[in-house]
């Protein structure tokens, strides 16, 4: 009983803090609770979340399905990473928004994903086999590698343009389908970026880049940075085209350098003083 308290009242503020990025809750109109259950795990229902335990990262998940999953629901068994990415992705946002709250700090819960994302070398987040439960619910796909195509976005577009695009995606498609398609116009349009290749790398497309930087610095102080890139399946994607963030560390300051590696620049060289 008193963990059920402690977890439902510090979900209060997560609720709060998911309305000031998209919507006002979507079923403001009712009410929000939690049905405790003996099966593992969760699963989300409107206004009701079933739940087998009262720990943050189950509850902020199965919180966020009442703006991805319920208000907006997926068209099709291949898109299903529009519910269980985006739920999986705002658990990890609760995180670095309140992480005073939390045991598993936003550096680490970023590391775990990769770290399961990068486990095996093939994959895409498009459901390639929509008749095998297992591989609809793939937590390293469906969920993991979702929600990492989702924070590679927000960097890439800049938070004002990624949050937008989030906000116009639900008022357009609220209580109804959607697909891949309608989240990356919505993107597109906030943006006026071309998100295309991106699409076809991150969510068609399998596997993922390894990165090679190489870098030296003059007695002057002028540093060069050599930027190569492999992918773990060249026979899917040969090239990931994503901006890339370099950290450099200074005597005086500390800077991060956003390195644009694209097809036409795989080998990106850049030479800057600090």
């Amino acid at each position: 009983m008193t963990t059920a308290q402690t977890g439902t009242a510090n979900l209060v503020q997560v609720l709060q803090f998911y309305d000031s990025l998209f919507v006002t809750y979507p079923f403001h109109e009712e009410k929000y609770g939690h049905a405790q259950f003996g099966w593992g795990g969760g699963m989300e229902h409107q206004t009701m979340s079933y739940v087998s335990s009262f720990g943050w990262g189950l509850l902020t998940h199965e919180l966020a399905h009442q703006w991805f999953g319920d208000m907006v629901t997926c068209g099709s068994w291949e898109d299903i990473w529009l519910n269980e990415g985006f739920a999986t992705y705002l658990e990890g946002i609760s995180r670095e928004r309140f992480p005073s709250q939390v045991q598993t700090q936003w550096y680490d819960w970023k590391a775990g994903k990769i770290s399961s994302i990068v486990s095996q070398p093939g994959g895409s987040v498009l459901v390639d086999d929509t008749t095998s439960v297992n591989r609809i619910f793939s937590s390293r796909l469906s969920y993991n590698k979702g929600s990492y195509l989702l924070h590679m976005l927000r960097w890439k577009l800049g938070g004002d343009a990624f949050f937008g695009g989030l906000r116009n995606y639900l008022n357009d498609r609220q209580y109804d389908y959607a697909r891949t398609t309608s989240l990356q116009s919505h993107l597109e349009a906030t943006s006026g970026q071309d998100l295309d290749e991106y699409f076809e790398d991150w969510f068609r497309g399998q596997g993922f880049p390894s990165y090679k930087v190489v870098w030296e610095q003059s007695s002057q102080g002028d540093v060069y940075i050599q930027l190569n890139q492999t992918t773990s399946m060249p026979s899917s994607v040969d090239f990931f085209e994503m901006p890339v963030p370099i950290l450099l560390i200074g005597a005086d300051n500390d800077t991060i350098v956003r390195l644009e590696h694209t097809p036409k620049r795989r080998a990106v060289q850049l030479e800057l003083a600090i």
